[in-house]
C-alpha cells in the first residue's frame, strides 16, 4: 500500500468528530430514543482515539472489535425498538439483541488469541440490514411519512444500509481475499474506509434533522 493510500485509511476515521460535535452540542434536545443514537457516536469516537493511539504504539485492536460490535447493535436496536413500538416486530428485538450478545461472547471466548472473526460483524451487518428493511417495509406500506427526506430515521437508515450492505461482505470476505491477494486487500481496506465516512455523514446528517419533540412515534 503506497504512503496516500496508507495515510487517508488512518486518518478518515478522524471525519467522526464531525458528527461528535454535532451529537454534544444536541444531546440535551434529544428525546430518549435519539439519545441512543448520540452515544453511538460518542463510543464510536472513544473507538477511533482509542485504535489511532494503539496503532502509533503498534499494538493491535483486535479486543476493541467485540466489545464494538456488541455496543453499536444494542444502541441501533434499541432506536429501532422504539420506531417499531406498535408492531410485532418490536417485542422480538430484546430477544434477538440478548441471542447476538451471547453468540458474539461465545465467539470472543473461543476464538484463538489475537484472531479476528469475520463472522460477529457479518451478522450483525445482516441484522441491521433486516431492521432498515422493516423500517422501509413499514413507510411504503402506511405511506404516513409524506416527507422522508426530513425525517432523521429515513437519513439514519440509508446510511446503515449503505454502509453495512458493503461491509458486510467485505468482513465475511476478508481472509480470503487477504491469501488471495494483498493488493487486492489493501483496495478493499481503502473502500472499506471510504463507506466510514460516508457512514459518519449520514450520522452527522440525521442529528442535525432530530427536532426536539420528534412528531411521530419513536
Amino acid at each position: 500500500m503506497n504512503g496516500a493510500s496508507k495515510t487517508f485509511l488512518i486518518y478518515s476515521s478522524v471525519v467522526v468528530i464531525v458528527p461528535f460535535l454535532f451529537a454534544v452540542i444536541r444531546f440535551k434536545k434529544m428525546e430518549q430514543a435519539w439519545r441512543s443514537l448520540a452515544l453511538l457516536i460518542f463510543f464510536d469516537f472513544l473507538v477511533e482515539v482509542i485504535s489511532h493511539v494503539l496503532y502509533f504504539l503498534e499494538i493491535s485492536n483486535h479486543f476493541l472489535w467485540p466489545i464494538f460490535i456488541l455496543i453499536e447493535f444494542t444502541l441501533l436496536a434499541r432506536i429501532y425498538k422504539s420506531e417499531f413500538k406498535k408492531m410485532a416486530i418490536g417485542r422480538f428485538i430484546p430477544i434477538v439483541t440478548l441471542l447476538f450478545i451471547t453468540y458474539v461472547i461465545a465467539d470472543w471466548l473461543m476464538a484463538p488469541k489475537d484472531d479476528l472473526s469475520a463472522i460477529p460483524h457479518f451478522l450483525e451487518g445482516v441484522l441491521i440490514l433486516l431492521l432498515v428493511l422493516c423500517y422501509y417495509y413499514k413507510n411504503l406500506s402506511s405511506l404516513i411519512e409524506t416527507q422522508l427526506e426530513r425525517q432523521p430515521m429515513f437519513w439514519l437508515s440509508t446510511g446503515l444500509f449503505i454502509y453495512f450492505s458493503a461491509n458486510s461482505v467485505i468482513f465475511i470476505f476478508s481472509n480470503y481475499i487477504q491469501m488471495l491477494s494483498l493488493q487486492f486487500f489493501n483496495l478493499i481496506w481503502f473502500t472499506h474506509s471510504i463507506f466510514n465516512i460516508l457512514l459518519y455523514i449520514f450520522y452527522t446528517l440525521t442529528v442535525c434533522l432530530i427536532p426536539k419533540k420528534l412528531n411521530y412515534n419513536i
